[in-house]
């Protein structure tokens, strides 16, 4: 057995498992992440782009709020290109910063794998306490979203919208992460937690005072 602080390699013995947490396999609960994200997308771009218009209004000429839009088939092929770009950049950077913190809590081997429309980074054979999954969980969301916004002050007119959209995209991509931040929030005694990729299981000391 490996401890460390926030983490360690084997289950106490008087810990059970309370709940096991699959967000792709729950079509339901799926289906309104799906519709929290797009609402979250609109929400975070509308808030973007009105502190952008208070901040820098260097950027907005007049009343007229700065153009994006580029036309011709190669610009929209540069585009289509650049928005590939910025969606590669947040999928990795997003797992990335996941996975630092896992290694940072458990110092073992971090699984990363893509699977189709989703990727992950996980610590499978490490029940992580749940303070340190609370951080585990919400690193990306806080450091990408508090670099990002800051990039937007001071970086050319030409990356305001690479940057905003990468930060958009991560905080409604992150909405998951939100869910299992809160869930485990709502959860009171002892927690260990232990992150497969696909899914999750959460494990309790004294699990008949836990409320899922």
């Amino acid at each position: 057995m490996i401890n460390r602080p926030g983490a360690q390699s084997t289950l106490p013995e008087d810990f059970q498992l309370m709940k096991s947490l699959d967000l792709i396999k729950d079509r339901k609960m799926l289906v309104l992440l799906s519709l929290a994200s797009l609402v979250l997308f609109v929400v975070c771009w509308a808030g973007l782009a009105w502190l952008l218009q208070v901040l820098r209004p260097d950027i907005f000429p007049g009343s007229e709020s700065i153009s994006f839009t580029l036309t011709g088939a190669g610009s929209i092929f540069i585009q289509l290109l650049v928005l590939l770009g910025v969606i590669f950049a947040m999928v990795t950077l997003h797992e990335a910063i996941h996975g630092i913190f896992f290694k940072l809590f458990t110092g073992g081997r971090v699984k990363f794998a893509f699977r189709g429309a989703y990727a992950y980074a996980a610590a499978p054979g490490w029940f992580i306490g749940k303070t340190s999954y609370l951080l585990i969980s919400i690193a990306p969301l806080v450091l990408i979203s508090l670099v990002g916004v800051a990039a937007l002050l001071i970086v050319p007119v030409n990356w305001i919208l690479p940057i905003m959209l990468l930060v958009v995209m991560n905080a409604s991509g992150a909405v998951g992460d939100v869910y299992v931040f809160f869930l485990l929030v709502s959860m009171s005694g002892d927690i260990l937690v232990q992150d497969f990729g696909e899914r999750m299981e959460v494990y309790a000391r004294n699990a008949e005072h836990i409320h899922n």
